[in-house]
């Protein structure tokens, strides 16, 4: 049944769950490198909170002892309406799922204002440098992931602020020694500054390896960690270097087939994909062989299985033996492997699969049930690119390709052109409507 308006809010009305959240901290904190600066807030609050309901607790029990002097209601005012704002605008934040550098800005000013409003009622001028203490701890807050701008405001409010409380000691009478005072300052600001460019290497430095990672997971190990010049040796450094050690182990793993070493799908398609990128530029030309073994199934099923793999591992040496020293090998299926050629265009793909045909037919393929004969059919395809989008029209055309070479017979060679279809029947001889493209090993232009 539908609440009515007069009901009150339950437990699991948004505000409430952002206030539990807000309170327990994010449970998505240990992941915070991979979240927005919203779902950061929400997990830095929840610390707010806590530090401000402690200062002040430990405050009230201070002055109720009669350990320190002073009025006991600027605490019971200022740390309620502190908590009351941060939790709104912590409330606000996370409903909108994105936060603002200006808001970043003005919850930092917020801590600001806090400190030193709660410094000035309770504290003797003598020891208003503790606002610029605690304004350190604010700095913690904005340094930690967010950009330069929050941390920068918070160095130029708590100096200022710090300023306008000397300045107003002054005018009650109090002397001030602005000489040791203006010391004060530039110690806050030579640990404040440097703290925030240390920061700001760091979480540069930390951005990157997060998008290491991110490549990584999507088997894209090209890019190392590269490490600063001027050396940091500090965790983000040590971890670069383990990801480095790690890299061409885990591409390893990622892309490449475990039976015959060559590359996997996923491995293919990552270096097709930047193959693309790069001839997109320049213009060039891809091609691709689409290789099939013929009655693979029969081979396992009368030699068995381990005779089938070995049949596997001597094709893909075969194949990478074959091709052209820049080419690739890929193993896609069962026993579908595909050849891609970079920089290659109709006829010098015909060359390299005239030349696998070749090396294919004439090899005896060892296994422990005996020696056995294979042959394959080839499918090519080649095309000028324009865009970035051919690669699957390329993978498709020579998969078609493949497809009319098996339904003619097996055993060649089939080029892609405009009109070829994989369910063509095969004619009553093989050049009956192939041509102009024939060879002795059995290669053809479909047209």
């Amino acid at each position: 049944m539908t609440p009515t308006p007069a009901e009150p809010r339950r437990p699991t009305d948004p505000a409430f769950v952002t206030l539990s959240r807000m309170l327990k901290g994010s449970p998505r904190a240990s992941r915070v490198g991979l979240f927005n600066n919203a779902e950061i807030v929400v997990w830095q609050s929840s610390r707010r909170l806590l530090i401000a309901l402690a200062i002040g607790a430990v405050g009230v029990a201070l002055r109720i002892a009669g350990i320190v002097d002073g009025p006991l209601w600027p605490i019971l005012v200022v740390v309620p309406l502190y908590i009351a704002a941060v939790a709104l605008l912590t409330v606000v934040i996370e409903r909108r799922h994105e936060v603002s550098q200006r808001a970043l800005v003005a919850l930092a000013l917020t801590d600001v204002v806090a400190i030193f409003t709660t410094v000035l009622l309770v504290t003797p001028p003598a020891y208003y440098s503790r606002a610029l203490l605690l304004s350190l701890l604010v700095l913690q807050f904005t340094q930690m992931f967010f950009r330069r701008l929050p941390s920068l405001a918070v160095v130029a409010a708590a100096t200022g602020a710090y300023v306008v409380l000397l300045v107003i000691a002054h005018l009650h009478g109090v002397r001030i020694d602005w000489i040791e005072e203006g010391w004060i300052v530039a110690l806050f600001l030579l640990v404040a500054l440097n703290g925030i460019s240390n920061h700001t290497s760091a979480n540069r430095r930390l951005a990157g390896l997060v998008d290491l990672f991110a490549n990584a997971q999507r088997g894209d190990f090209t890019r190392p960690f590269v490490e600063e010049r001027d050396l940091e040796p500090d965790g983000i450094t040590l971890l670069g270097r383990a990801y480095n050690h790690l890299r061409s182990e885990l591409a390893t793993m990622v892309l490449s087939d475990t039976l015959t070493g060559c590359l996997n799908r996923r491995g293919l398609e990552q270096v097709l994909g930047q193959a693309v990128h790069h001839a997109v530029r320049r213009g060039g030309e891809l091609a691709l062989l689409a290789i099939d073994i013929d009655h693979f199934k029969s081979i396992n099923d009368t030699a068995g299985h381990l005779a089938g793999d070995a049949v596997l591992r001597e094709l893909a040496a075969l194949l990478s033996h074959s091709s052209r020293g820049g080419d690739v090998v890929a193993r896609v299926g069962g026993e579908e492997f595909v050849v891609f050629l970079p920089a290659a265009d109709t006829e010098t793909a015909g060359v390299v699969a005239e030349r696998i045909m070749s090396a294919v037919r004439g090899h005896t393929f060892r296994t422990a049930r005996g020696a056995l004969r294979v042959t394959v059919s080839i499918g090519i395809a080649s095309e000028q690119v324009t865009d970035t989008h051919v690669a699957g029209a390329l993978r498709a055309r020579a998969d078609e390709a493949l497809y009319v070479a098996k339904r003619l017979g097996r055993n060649r060679v089939v080029m892609w052109a405009p009109g070829i279809r994989s369910n063509a029947t095969p004619p009553r001889s093989n050049t009956a409507i192939l041509t102009p493209y024939t060879s002795s090993s059995g290669t053809h232009r479909a047209v």
